[in-house]
């Protein structure tokens, strides 16, 4: 490695961000993103892979660096950057297809689909989710949650029921099958939960609540709320309930009690996704509660590890999603299980003392 490399490489950060090659004219040769800059971009000088990156890196006599605040938005400013430059030496992206992004349309019953363009403000409710790397990944993460999150892919709404009605992908808006919740929300409440779960693969959830029971035989009954934003446990808004109305070993009352009186709450931030812990019987009770909402939902079943929603009668595993998801969502069920026990477990002990 030339010295005056090692010189450039010295000072760059172990931050998040983007970097750019240039050449002794300033010329860009080219742009890369990187968790970390000083250790990515030192990568590339130990052992190039072939002619072309060692042709490339031959010219370099400057490096540029752009700190982030995560690996996402360097992911997002990375790709703009290669669009606007055009560095000779990124012949994969520059162009628009670069990317995947999840497109939600402007219409009365919104149509879900992958593109390859961030921006279709005329033609899109919400700005486009993405990017997404994976393009392959990410069309099967879709198939997945359209099992138990139908929604529509047809660029226009047929006259009569198509097969993807018939296989219960799609619920059948051209048959008005399906109306709009009550309320203010602006999108039906499968395609909310399309875009929950998105954000979730997106490691940027909105505020996801789970909820789960602990009780034996009915006794000592405790309920607990857990919140995650953006992929993360936010400990200070855990909620304990403490069971009033249900005196036998009933979760899916339990629940529905807890529920109820989280939703009296006016002053809590409103949850954008609601995950329970349990599957057909807890959609069922609680369901009646929450369809009035408008919010999504979804029950998790432990011995099964299944996702089940109360808008298909299909349930999907936990394994069948990308790691992500399915590492969220489990985290969230067990973090709801360990809060619940443990105030069980101190009301016992109370309960025994006296």
């Amino acid at each position: 490695m030339k010295k005056s490399i090692q010189k450039i490489l010295a000072p760059l950060p172990s931050s998040p961000g983007v970097y750019i090659f240039k050449n002794s004219r300033g010329e860009i040769l080219y742009i890369g993103k990187a968790v970390n800059l000083k250790r990515r971009v030192i990568s590339h000088f130990q052992k190039p892979s072939d002619l072309f990156k060692e042709s490339m890196l031959g010219q370099v006599s400057d490096i540029d660096s752009l700190i982030t605040g995560n690996g996402k938005e360097a992911l997002i400013l990375e790709d703009q950057l290669i669009k606007k430059y055009q560095p000779k030496f990124n012949v994969q992206r520059k162009d628009d297809k670069s990317y995947f992004w999840v497109a939600i349309t402007d219409e009365k019953f919104p149509r879900v689909f992958v593109t390859h363009q961030g921006s279709l403000p005329s033609a899109s409710r919400h700005q486009p989710l993405g990017p997404f790397v994976n393009g392959k990944e990410l069309k099967l993460f879709l198939r997945q949650v359209r099992k138990i999150a139908p929604f529509r892919t047809c660029r226009a709404l047929p006259k009569k029921a198509c097969l993807q009605y018939a296989l219960g992908n799609c619920p059948g808006w051209c048959l008005r099958k399906t109306s709009l919740p009550a309320g203010s929300r602006s999108l039906p409440s499968e395609v909310l939960l399309v875009l929950e779960l998105l954000k979730i693969y997106q490691g940027q959830s909105d505020r996801l609540e789970t909820y789960d029971i602990s009780n034996l035989q009915g006794r000592s009954a405790t309920g607990s709320l857990v919140v995650f934003k953006n992929n993360k446990p936010q400990k200070s808004q855990y909620r304990l309930f403490k069971i009033k109305t249900v005196f036998q070993a009933d979760d899916p009352k339990m629940q529905a009690e807890i529920i109820a009186r989280r939703l009296n709450h006016s002053d809590w931030p409103q949850p954008d996704l609601i995950l329970l812990d349990g599957g057909k019987g807890q959609l069922s009770v609680v369901g009646k509660i929450l369809k009035k909402t408008g919010l999504p939902f979804l029950g998790l079943a432990k011995k099964e590890e299944r996702l089940y929603s109360p808008f298909s009668k299909k349930s999907i595993k936990l394994s069948s999603l990308p790691p992500i998801v399915a590492n969220v969502l489990m985290h969230a069920r067990d973090e709801a299980h360990r809060f619940a026990i443990a105030y069980h477990r101190k009301l016992r002990t109370l309960a025994t003392r006296v």
